[in-house]
């Protein structure tokens, strides 16, 4: 890599890692090449050499987000049987949810996927692709017991409908409510996975 390419990188970076704590601070609404321009000392016109538009801003920091949460997911030990890992990456995604609220809601409002249909593959980077594939080992384990061409697909999205619907809850109508959201949120993944397996 150039001195050139190596300046590129790492004023791309601090562009996005601005435009994050921006989103942090102030929410979408608050995000402004202008502003990101101000706080880095670079002038606004200078950051279009970078990128094209804020829009491209918003779905690098998107990007960033879902490679936040699936790293999160890929952290989860091994040695776990595969519902456990399914229930913990629930857990790990409504954490990561509560602790980075505005870059989430970012993320479900401004990136939408690029897949059409279950015939196409799932992106690999991607949370949804490692739950995905931990749903298939729990069914190759014989630990949920489904069949059917898109059964580990159903059950998967179920998985990530459940917690994402958690998530938002917390986010929005429950902002502020004090209970304890993390003993109902596994009571609730270990509940789905029970009534999976029910003959």
């Amino acid at each position: 890599m150039t001195p050139r390419q190596r300046r590129r990188q790492k004023t791309k970076k601090a562009i996005l890692k601005t435009a994050q704590q921006l989103v942090a601070e102030k929410g979408p609404e608050g995000l402004s090449i202008r502003e990101i321009a101000r706080r880095i000392d670079y002038s606004p016109a200078g950051l279009y050499e970078y990128y094209d538009s804020k829009d491209e801003i918003v779905a690098a920091i998107c990007e960033l987000g879902m490679e936040g949460i699936s790293a999160t997911f890929e952290a989860i030990s091994p040695n776990l049987s595969p519902t456990q890992q399914l229930v913990q990456m629930s857990l790990a995604y409504v954490a990561f949810a509560v602790h980075n609220p505005e870059q989430f809601l970012l993320i479900f409002n401004s990136l939408p996927t690029n897949r059409v249909s279950l015939d196409e593959p799932v992106f690999q980077s991607s949370p949804y692709a490692v739950i995905l594939r931990t749903v298939k080992a729990a069914i190759e384990a014989g630990e949920i017991k489904v069949k059917g061409e898109y059964a580990a697909e159903g059950v998967a999205f179920n998985l990530w409908a459940l917690m994402h619907g958690r998530a938002m809850l917390q986010l929005t109508f429950l902002r502020g409510f004090q209970a304890d959201f993390e003993a109902a949120h596994r009571w609730a993944i270990e509940s789905f996975f029970r009534g999976l397996n029910i003959d």
